[in-house]
């Protein structure tokens, strides 16, 4: 299972980077909000599929990831309801929250993937593990 939570905290990060990317385009009208609203729920999605994967997780190092897939799940709640209400109304303020809640969303998503990464590592998956049993048959 920690294997899956890894790659999909990974899978999450590259979809988050690319919304910020679609974020962007759409404050200079190269994109339509549709765009960016479509790539926000696959977001929502891979949260949501993230979270489960965590909760489930029986492994007691990975409490912490399982606390920051509930804190990812949380920011991007709100950050939807913040990107609805900043279309709605055109207001600078909330566009700029909205840009900040996104940064700490991809920061969070970052970090879990890299934390995820080491984990793996310390309980048997990922690629340090695969070469020390290379040199443990050889």
């Amino acid at each position: 299972m920690s294997k899956l939570l890894s790659n999909l905290f990974r899978i999450t990060s590259i979809v988050i980077f690319v919304q910020l990317l679609l974020g962007g385009l759409l404050t200079f009208n190269f994109v339509t909000p549709t765009m960016h609203i479509i790539v926000g729920f696959i977001v929502f999605a891979l949260a949501i599929a993230t979270m489960v994967v965590a909760l489930r997780s029986k492994i007691s190092q990975e409490r912490v990831l399982q606390l920051m897939s509930v804190g990812l799940f949380a920011l991007i709640v709100v950050q939807i309801i913040l990107g609805f209400e900043t279309l709605d109304s055109g207001s600078q303020v909330l566009a700029w929250i909205h840009f900040a809640v996104a940064l700490g969303i991809y920061g969070m998503s970052a970090a879990a993937s890299v934390m995820s990464s080491f984990l793996g590592r310390t309980v048997g998956f990922g690629p340090q593990a695969s070469t020390s049993e290379v040199q443990r048959q050889s």
